[in-house]
Protein backbone atom coordinates (compact mmCIF):
# COMPACT_ATOMS: atom_id res chain seq x y z
CA UNK A 1 0.00 0.00 0.00
CA UNK A 2 1.27 3.26 -1.35
CA UNK A 3 1.46 6.23 1.36
CA UNK A 4 -0.09 9.92 0.25
CA UNK A 5 2.93 11.27 0.09
CA UNK A 6 4.23 8.92 -2.19
CA UNK A 7 0.66 9.55 -4.32
CA UNK A 8 1.54 13.53 -4.41
CA UNK A 9 -1.08 14.11 -2.29
CA UNK A 10 0.41 15.58 1.40
CA UNK A 11 -1.98 15.43 4.57
CA UNK A 12 -2.62 18.83 6.33
CA UNK A 13 -1.99 18.70 9.93
CA UNK A 14 -5.29 19.87 11.47
CA UNK A 15 -6.39 23.80 11.50
CA UNK A 16 -2.55 24.09 10.19
CA UNK A 17 -3.88 27.66 8.79
CA UNK A 18 -6.61 28.29 10.75
CA UNK A 19 -5.02 31.62 11.58
CA UNK A 20 -5.05 32.67 7.44
CA UNK A 21 -7.44 34.40 5.50
CA UNK A 22 -6.24 34.55 1.84
CA UNK A 23 -6.86 35.98 -1.14
CA UNK A 24 -5.84 34.63 -4.88
CA UNK A 25 -4.62 37.17 -7.07
CA UNK A 26 -4.26 35.23 -10.91
CA UNK A 27 -4.46 31.59 -11.49
CA UNK A 28 -3.79 28.94 -8.66
CA UNK A 29 -3.44 25.45 -8.60
CA UNK A 30 -7.09 24.43 -7.31
CA UNK A 31 -5.16 22.01 -5.17
CA UNK A 32 -3.22 24.82 -3.37
CA UNK A 33 -6.32 26.13 -2.47
CA UNK A 34 -7.63 23.35 -1.02
CA UNK A 35 -4.68 22.12 1.13
CA UNK A 36 -5.67 25.80 2.79
CA UNK A 37 -9.08 24.75 2.93
CA UNK A 38 -8.03 21.72 4.34
CA UNK A 39 -5.94 23.64 7.24
CA UNK A 40 -9.06 25.77 8.04
CA UNK A 41 -7.88 29.04 6.11
CA UNK A 42 -10.70 31.34 5.31
CA UNK A 43 -10.92 32.99 1.31
CA UNK A 44 -12.10 36.12 1.29
CA UNK A 45 -13.44 38.54 -1.25
CA UNK A 46 -11.37 41.42 -1.12
CA UNK A 47 -7.54 41.56 -0.78
CA UNK A 48 -7.73 43.84 2.27
CA UNK A 49 -9.49 41.21 4.31
CA UNK A 50 -6.75 39.16 3.66
CA UNK A 51 -3.53 38.14 5.89
CA UNK A 52 -1.90 36.62 2.77
CA UNK A 53 -2.10 37.47 -0.76
CA UNK A 54 -1.33 34.19 -2.84
CA UNK A 55 -0.07 34.78 -6.28
CA UNK A 56 2.61 33.81 -8.65
CA UNK A 57 2.51 37.19 -10.63
CA UNK A 58 4.33 40.07 -8.93
CA UNK A 59 3.71 42.67 -11.52
CA UNK A 60 -0.19 42.32 -10.96
CA UNK A 61 -1.13 45.74 -9.39
CA UNK A 62 -3.02 43.71 -6.84
CA UNK A 63 -0.42 42.56 -5.83
CA UNK A 64 0.98 45.82 -5.58
CA UNK A 65 -1.99 47.17 -4.12
CA UNK A 66 -2.02 44.70 -1.44
CA UNK A 67 2.22 44.94 -0.53
CA UNK A 68 2.14 48.82 -0.21
CA UNK A 69 -1.23 50.07 0.58
CA UNK A 70 -2.36 47.09 3.00
CA UNK A 71 0.80 46.26 4.18
CA UNK A 72 0.09 42.45 3.51
CA UNK A 73 2.12 39.27 2.96
CA UNK A 74 2.43 38.10 -0.90
CA UNK A 75 3.88 34.33 -1.23
CA UNK A 76 3.42 32.37 -4.15
CA UNK A 77 1.67 28.88 -4.21
CA UNK A 78 4.75 27.33 -2.67
CA UNK A 79 4.46 28.72 0.09
CA UNK A 80 1.52 26.48 0.83
CA UNK A 81 3.05 23.43 -0.97
CA UNK A 82 5.94 23.56 1.32
CA UNK A 83 4.62 24.08 4.57
CA UNK A 84 2.48 21.60 4.49
CA UNK A 85 5.50 19.32 3.65
CA UNK A 86 7.39 20.82 6.68
CA UNK A 87 3.84 20.49 8.85
CA UNK A 88 4.74 24.19 10.17
CA UNK A 89 3.68 27.93 8.51
CA UNK A 90 7.38 28.95 6.99
CA UNK A 91 8.13 32.43 7.09
CA UNK A 92 6.81 34.19 4.55
CA UNK A 93 9.92 35.72 3.44
CA UNK A 94 11.51 34.15 0.34
CA UNK A 95 8.68 33.55 -1.10
CA UNK A 96 7.62 36.71 -3.16
CA UNK A 97 6.34 35.91 -6.48
CA UNK A 98 8.86 39.08 -7.56
CA UNK A 99 12.05 37.29 -7.19
CA UNK A 100 14.35 35.34 -4.99
CA UNK A 101 14.20 37.04 -2.00
CA UNK A 102 15.83 34.48 0.16
CA UNK A 103 17.80 36.58 1.97
CA UNK A 104 15.95 39.83 2.00
CA UNK A 105 16.39 41.75 4.81
CA UNK A 106 19.17 39.68 6.65
CA UNK A 107 21.80 41.98 7.35
CA UNK A 108 25.08 39.61 6.99
CA UNK A 109 28.69 40.41 9.02
CA UNK A 110 31.27 38.03 7.50
CA UNK A 111 34.68 37.37 9.35
CA UNK A 112 37.62 35.38 8.72
CA UNK A 113 36.95 35.66 4.81
CA UNK A 114 39.80 35.92 2.90
CA UNK A 115 39.77 38.59 -0.34
CA UNK A 116 42.18 37.14 -3.16
CA UNK A 117 41.97 40.26 -5.39
CA UNK A 118 43.04 39.06 -8.85
CA UNK A 119 46.30 41.33 -10.65
CA UNK A 120 45.47 42.87 -13.80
Amino acid sequence: MAKEEDKGEAKVPEEMFKDVKFFVVGDIDSKVIQLLKDGKAKEVSYNALASHIISEDGDNPEVGESREVFDLPVVKPSWVTLSVQCGALLPVNGFSPESCQIFFGVAACLSQVKYFAKSS
